[in-house]
Order: structure tokens, then sequence, then C-alpha cells
């Protein structure tokens, strides 16, 4: 095992807190996988740009992982597609930093393009070996969402250079392994299908009366659960036209995620704000004020409830490389809908664990909810084998052994 790791995941810092324009995911993956390394006894330090002034330089988060934060750029959220600005100045920051410190690493992980881009100029300057995690493909992004996608045009060239300069990709589902050998010539070989974990102590299973009480439902409501970040490729929309077009008013839809709050649910006031504003629109449209609640983002640790309460989770993106909202809904044992694209075709098993559609069907989406609603048993189905499914398949623990399997095979073939 080597005894020093450098990841590098510039807008993805472990410590951010959920919900934001872009923390995801991604800031998910990065804080369990260093955290389950530094229980292996692997020494690892997360390069991830300052997003406040107050943050600190250093912040140790568990053993033998911490987080280093950049003071590059302004010290705020800032887009994700203006941190290719500041790609030399990360990199050169990185650099002296590990070399003041005697940080230099024995290997780089990258996170996402932008990361690895600065990841390249480190694996010149320090001669190690490089592997990177993609968390999303411009290609594949610019054929499901076209002229929504925000990526700058940079971004292709940037992925390719990527790929030929790492020693390793990690691909999260055989899906994207074939994107990458089809869309952009890697080779074969080069790849390593690996998926994501889950905190498996963190998402645990609820009594569902209790928990569906806890957060402000009743027995009689068929409960939908949505978590994730409120932005047009995650197929919002989709989901609200679905329940309106269900005409059924037992159905209710929690949607959890957008800026931090601590509040139970958004005043309508509020709804009028940037992220919310067009998705109160449309509950305003299709007259479901008495069925959409919207409650902000919330921490880890609280998404349990809302997993646990909810008869079903919904995972209604247009694009969605992986999907970790997915296993942590069957994690807490709660039946999963989801649309049939990325890496959700694979880790949601239908007729196993839940149901799949057809991105952007509304109507579609619309008979798999009421399918769970009016056939009881079968849901109660999917929810029993939920739990199993993802221990057998997902835990975080085996994960890591896989990665840190992969590192020493790149060590002992670059020694």
């Amino acid at each position: 095992m080597a005894r020093k790791a450098a990841h590098v995941s510039i807008h993805g810092d472990p410590l951010a807190p959920l919900g934001g324009s872009h923390h995801g995911g991604q800031n998910v993956y990065v804080k369990e996988l260093t955290r389950h390394l530094g229980a292996l006894g692997l020494d690892v330090d997360v390069y991830s740009r300052w997003e406040a002034e107050e943050s600190p330089v250093r912040e140790p988060f568990s053993r033998g992982a911490r987080v280093i934060r950049p003071r590059v750029g302004p010290p705020r959220e800032i887009r994700k597609e203006k941190t290719v600005d500041f790609l030399p100045e990360l990199a050169v920051w990185i650099t002296e930093y590990a070399r003041e410190h005697e940080a230099v690493p024995e290997i780089i992980h990258s996170h996402y393009y932008f990361s690895g881009a600065v990841a390249m100029h480190l694996k010149r300057e320090w001669g190690v070996p490089l592997v990177h995690n993609n968390h999303s493909l411009g290609a594949v992004k610019q054929q499901a969402l076209g002229e929504g996608d925000p990526s700058p045009s940079l971004r292709h060239e940037i992925e390719y250079k990527i790929f030929r300069a790492a020693d390793r990709l990690i691909a999260t589902a055989p899906h994207e392994k074939e994107e990458l050998v089809n869309l952009y010539n890697v080779e074969p070989g080069k790849i390593s299908v690996i998926p994501p974990g889950v905190n498996l102590d963190l998402f645990s299973s609820l009594p569902q009366v209790e928990a569906k009480q806890d957060i402000g439902y009743t027995t009689r409501d068929f409960l939908i659960t949505y978590v994730g970040r409120i932005e047009k490729r995650k197929g919002l929309d989709t989901l609200l036209q679905a329940v309106h077009l269900a005409e059924d008013d037992d159905l209710q839809l929690v949607i959890v995620g957008g800026p931090p709050s601590e509040k139970n649910f958004l005043s309508w006031k509020e709804l009028g704000e940037k992220p919310y504003r067009p998705y109160r629109n449309l509950v305003e449209e299709y007259g479901l004020e008495s069925q959409v609640t919207f409650t902000g983002g919330k921490p880890q640790d609280q998404l349990c409830r809302y997993y646990s309460g909810g008869d079903v989770t919904v995972i209604p993106s247009y694009y969605e490389p992986f999907g970790l909202t997915a296993l942590e809904a069957l994690a807490c044992g709660c039946s999963v809908i989801g649309s049939r694209v990325g890496g959700l075709r694979h880790t949601i098993k239908p007729n196993r664990v839940g149901l799949l559609f057809d991105p952007r069907d509304a109507g579609q989406l619309a008979s798999r909810i009421l399918a769970l609603k009016d056939q009881p048993e079968l849901n109660r189905t999917f929810r029993e084998n939920a739990r199993p499914y993802v221990e057998e398949h997902y835990s975080w623990r085996s994960v890591t052994k896989r990665i840190a399997r992969l590192y020493l095979e790149l060590l002992e073939a670059h020694s």
C-alpha cells in the first residue's frame, strides 16, 4: 500500500454542505472513499478550492485524511464552468504546497475533468501514477442536454488529454466503460469498472410509519421522495408533470434539495427565489399546491428519515453518470423508480428493488408510481429486497479495497 496519496477534487470539497449548486454525489464519493482509504492506513490529502474565507487551509476529517484548500480564485462558490479559468494557478499552488510541506504523494487520484487537468500537471511534476474518475463525461452530457449543457467547449479537449495521460480510469458502471471506448477511443485495458459505495451506517432503515409521521405525513399518504439538486438535468419538471397526470389526491411529493435549510418546509415566498422559482410555477400550473412540499437541502444524517418515510424514491434525471441517491434510498429500505439513463440502468434492478422508465416520459413515470401505489404487495417486496441488495454489492469497505488493490498494482508497475 502506498504511504501517501493526493486526491484532486477541485469543486468537490468532502466537507462542503450538500444541496448547493454543485455539491452532491462527487462530494460524498470523495469523502467516503478517502476516509475509508485512511482507515486502511493510507495518508490522504484532498485538494479542493476554497469556497469561504474562514475555511482553514488544512482540515483533518478522518483518520489519515484531510482536506487542503488552495487559496485560488474568489473565496466563494463559483459556477463549475468558471473553474477552468483558475486551473494554472491551482496547479502551481498545489505543487508549491506539497513541496513546502513535504507532502509529495506516491499516487494521484483526480475527480472530474478540470481536476484531471490539474492532476496531469502534478503527474509530470512528481513523476507518479495518475488514476482518474470522470463523475460525468462531456460527450454524453452534451448528447443528453443539447443546448442546455453549460460545459465549455474546452471540456472535450481536456478530457481527451486526461484519458491519454492517466495510468488508469475508473468507470462506475459497464456503460461508462463502453462510452469511454466508443466516444473517446480509450483502450479497454486502461479502464477498471468499480462502482461507488454507500455508507451503510449513515443510511439505514427506520420504521416507515414513524419516519413518515416524523416528517409531517400520514399513513394515508402515498409519499414520493425526491432527494437531489434543484437543477434542470435532474428532471424535476418530469416528476411534477407525472404527479399531475396521475390524478390521485393521495399522492404526496416531498422535494429535498437546494440551499441548506433547517426548516421542515419552505414558504411560498421562498419558493419564488432561485433555484425553486421555475418549479413553483409548475406546481401552480398543475394545481399541486396541496400535494408538493419543498424542504431545502438537508444534511446527510437527516436523509434517512425521508427515504425511510417515503413509499418510493423517484430519480427522474435526464442524465445521471451513476446516481448515488438510488443506493442511499435502497440502503434505507425504500423502493426506487429511476429514469433509464447512465448508472441508474445498473443500480436499479427492475422488478427486484424498483422500476425504470424512459427519461422525460411523464406519462410512463405516472403509471410506474400508480403501479406501486395500487400494488402494495409488490412495493413491499421491493422494499424488503432493497437493503440486502445494497449490502451485497455496494458497501464502501469492499469498494475501497478494490481501489486500494488498483493503487498497489499501479505502484508495482511504476517501480
